[in-house]
């Protein structure tokens, strides 16, 4: 007698079984913190695409392996205990080069670059801004009487005025003689950071973070906590507090804001939270807010500042996302720092360049630029909506993300078998630009992320086919 031997296929997961699989995954990883709250049903329904029965069936599988439990009226929560998450320990930043590359990457002649923070810059706004730049160096061109010499270490004085009314009319209140001038929003965090620390010293960064603020941390000698983050509820502070109590952090440099790579906004509770958890640990906050000025509803979202009774936030901004990345002028409110980044503002840079400082005071008067805001706002939320379709139509449907309300960027999170440095070099041999997620890091934790910008994708031919045709080495990486 024959006995046919039978081929045994593993049985597909279950769509439930399968987002069980993905959040026991992040818990392991150190996304979700022991102690932290996931996001809530519904932002999980959002971000993975799936019913919100599935949702609660797959949250059910996690509640009975005995890695979270249910907490009226808060959600589910992550186990302690029962599951091994690596620590947050000191690290010393080693990109090196790698942000480089992918820097250089974006700037070469026929990329398209989607990974890049590049805001649109096609504004009647910008336009003027330009002309009057022009206009008054022809004048200054044509003076016979000119004289040369520096503007203040603090900035231009017609522009810090016009810069803090209108702070003061959107945002919160402050003098002229709080604001300091600089070049660009990555010198003000550079001063901040050499304003309160010094080599050696810990800083605690969101995780996933701003490349740029790895690299200045690296420049600086300093070393980093990196404090789990994710795209809907954003830094976990949970673990923010036990970082606080196991380390000697002289200070939290923050995105709180249509964060910078996972778009998250954080919200009005998370923010008194964390200011009295800096209050309570008497720790300085930097707090990087370029994109606050963003939301697509056209409502200024509050930053940590407005919180800040003991004047600790040193409060960073900058021109560059809002009209042009050309434009390197940015500020900074020190607080009680004020002196000590003066000085090192001087001994740095002496000064800003006049003649943008003084074409962006003539700017700011009025409402010009309120109204510019306005209009660009709603725009990058259409260009979101549109990016996140081409997203759906072309990538795997395994690539998960949370549509943001805010700024211009994107994080995705693709199926686990991509390797998105791959991706990256792979794409950039046939012209397009990414930004893979271990650029945001100091290991390998985000290897199949990607972070795009939306600000200029307007969803035409050349834009689609690049979308289209990552999906399509995505895909074949799959097989």
């Amino acid at each position: 007698m024959v006995i046919s031997r039978l081929k045994h296929y593993p049985v597909p997961m279950k769509r439930y079984q399968q987002l069980s699989h993905k959040l026991r995954l992040r818990i392991e990883r150190g996304e979700f913190h022991p102690g932290s709250l996931l996001p809530s049903i519904r932002a999980l329904s959002q971000q993975y695409q799936l019913s919100r029965n599935t949702v609660i069936h797959a949250l059910a599988l996690l509640e009975e392996g005995g890695l979270i439990q249910s907490r009226p009226r808060q959600g589910f929560q992550v186990c302690t205990g029962n599951v091994t998450v690596p620590p947050i320990r000191p690290r010393e930043v080693t990109l090196g080069a790698t942000a480089f590359s992918v820097l250089g990457a974006a700037n070469r002649p026929g990329i398209l670059a989607l990974g890049s923070a590049d805001p649109d810059n096609h504004w009647p706004l910008v336009d003027w801004l330009y002309r009057r730049m022009a206009t008054s160096a022809r004048q200054r061109g044509g003076n016979p009487d000119r004289s040369s010499h520096y503007s203040l270490p603090a900035g231009d004085p017609h522009l810090r005025h016009a810069l803090a009314d209108h702070l003061n009319a959107t945002t919160f209140s402050c003098n002229s003689e709080q604001i300091i001038i600089t070049q660009g929003a990555q010198e003000a965090l550079s001063l901040t950071l050499r304003t309160v620390a010094e080599p050696g010293d810990l800083i605690a960064v969101e995780s996933p973070c701003y490349y740029g603020t790895l690299q200045c941390v690296e420049a600086l000698g300093l070393k980093v906590l990196e404090v789990p983050a994710n795209s809907v509820t954003g830094i976990d502070l949970d673990a923010l507090e036990t970082t606080l109590q196991q380390w000697p952090v002289k200070a939290l440099l923050t995105n709180p804001t249509w964060n910078n790579p996972l778009g998250f906004n954080l919200d009005p509770q998370g923010r008194q939270r964390l200011m009295a958890l800096a209050n309570q640990w008497d720790i300085a906050v930097i707090e990087d807010d370029v994109f606050g000025e963003l939301s697509f509803n056209g409502q200024r979202i509050s930053p940590l500042k407005v919180l800040d009774t003991d004047e600790r936030v040193l409060y960073c901004g900058s021109f560059s996302k809002s009209l042009d990345a050309d434009i390197r002028i940015g500020w900074v409110l020190p607080g009680r720092y004020f002196e000590r980044l003066h000085y090192l503002k001087f001994v740095t840079s002496i000064a800003c360049p006049g003649l943008q400082q003084q074409s962006l005071a003539e700017l700011l008067r009025g409402r010009r630029y309120r109204q510019h805001l306005n209009r660009v706002g709603p725009c990058y939320g259409e260009r979101a909506q549109r990016l996140a379709d081409d997203v759906r139509r072309y990538w795997p449907t395994d690539t998960h993300f949370i549509l943001p309300r805010g700024g211009m960027l994107q994080w995705f999170e693709l199926p686990e078998a991509i390797n998105s440095d791959q991706l990256f070099r792979q794409a950039l041999a046939e012209g397009i630009g990414l930004s893979p997620g271990n650029l945001f890091c100091t290991d390998d934790r985000f290897g199949h992320h990607l972070r795009l910008c939306f600000a200029c994708y307007r969803q035409d031919k050349k834009q689609q086919r690049a979308i289209a045709r990552v999906g399509e080495m995505m895909a074949l990486n799959l097989n």
